[in-house]
């Protein structure tokens, strides 16, 4: 987990939000405060929101709910952050 105490969550969401939509305009993100849990919809591939959100300095990876690789078009909602 991304130690980001400086940063509160909806500058975290918001970072990542934009950080997505420079690959998929319609990228919704939202960050679960209380957990850390991460739900993305893109239709990006699972492997390059992981790419992206490392970028911006967060590790995030495939939650157990979602499939490693999925198709394009799909919902990213299972990321574990």
């Amino acid at each position: 987990m991304s130690d980001h105490t400086h940063a509160p969550s909806a500058q975290r969401q918001q970072a990542m939000t934009e950080a997505l939509r420079a690959w998929d305009p319609e990228a919704e993100v939202s960050l679960e405060a209380g957990t850390g849990r991460l739900m993305v919809m893109t239709t990006l591939p699972t492997e390059r929101v992981i790419a992206i959100l490392k970028e911006v300095g967060e590790n995030a990876e495939a939650g157990d709910s979602e499939p490693r690789g999925h198709k394009a078009g799909q919902c990213c909602g299972g990321c574990s952050h």
